[in-house]
């Protein structure tokens, strides 16, 4: 909805919508399926001017966000009830689509040994 804001002040962003359920006698964990959604990520540096400005945000929630995580990020359209979100940015993130899936965070056959997971050939492995 805010196209040109989000290219002038961050990045868009796919929005992943999610809820676990975790029970614990017996112990489960159930997954909603992902609802998504286009969003924007601000640069910290435009919170203020682009959220503050528009009486979104208060200053004390800014400095909250500031302080204890990163950045701020909105779904929807800023000029009819967006929903913002302080956000974390993970240092442990990896674009996957540009380098090798086989060594991501996920578990698989790989993760005992990522050495060696290199020189492994492209046939398929099943974990036992």
């Amino acid at each position: 909805p805010n196209k040109e804001l989000c290219l002038q002040y961050g990045s868009s962003a796919m929005v992943m919508d999610q809820r676990l359920f975790v029970t614990f006698n017996p112990f489960n964990v159930y997954v909603t399926q992902a609802d998504t959604k286009p969003g924007c990520v601000l640069r910290q540096s435009n919170v203020v001017s682009v959220l503050e400005d528009r009486r979104l945000l208060e200053k004390n929630e800014v400095a909250a966000c500031k302080n204890n995580m990163n950045t701020w990020a909105f779904v929807g359209d800023l000029e009819d009830r967006p929903q913002l979100s302080c956000v974390y940015k993970s240092q442990d993130a990896q674009n996957e689509f540009l380098s090798d899936p086989r060594l991501g965070l996920g578990e698989d056959v790989y993760d005992n040994d990522l050495a060696k997971a290199e020189k492994v050939s492209n046939a398929k492995k099943v974990k036992q």
